[in-house]
């Protein structure tokens, strides 16, 4: 048995910037097996940075105050839907679904947890982003490269991302 409490633990903000208030519960508990991070989003911020899934891991968003606002897409070009999670609400994405980004369009702060499974983490490699490719001029799957896949939060100059169709990379 562990013990935490989430004001011991150091915020460690989203590597595009999405966030600044991210506290990962996985790195403070020894041999966990599932991701857990604390969040805290001011209005205008996000959980990623980005439409994105993680083809090897599942997440439930769990809403505990506040208003989270979900965007998700099946694919590229693909009908945009989005669904408002509210307080003690939750959310859940399968490993390689919907492509998914939260984020806070309100003017109070969103508090809750992200949980995935399996692992304390994903790897940036089994991600996959939507965004728009400047040689195919349309929306694309990019995948992401780090340099250094054992990084929890890497650099973002050291993360390439390619087009899954032409292979431009950016």
């Amino acid at each position: 048995m562990e013990t935490v409490d989430i004001d011991d633990i150091d915020a460690v903000p989203h590597f595009l910037g999405a966030n600044s208030h991210r506290k990962p519960l996985a790195r403070a508990v020894e041999e966990m097996d599932f991701a857990c991070t604390y969040f805290e989003l001011e209005p205008g911020d996000s959980f990623s940075g980005g439409l994105h899934t993680h083809t090897d891991q599942e997440e439930l968003f769990l809403v505990l105050e506040g208003t989270a606002t979900f965007e998700t897409a099946a694919g590229p070009g693909a009908e945009r839907e989005t669904v408002a999670v509210g307080p003690e609400g939750a959310i859940h994405f399968e490993a390689g679904g919907a492509f998914q980004q939260g984020r806070n369009e309100t003017d109070s702060v969103v508090r809750g947890f992200a949980l995935g499974v399996p692992g304390s983490r994903h790897e940036w490699a089994e991600t996959e982003a939507l965004l728009e490719c400047p040689e195919c001029e349309a929306e694309r799957v990019f995948e992401f490269d780090p340099d250094d896949e054992d990084e929890r939060m890497p650099d973002p100059t050291d993360v390439v991302t390619a087009c899954s169709v032409c292979g431009h990379q950016v």
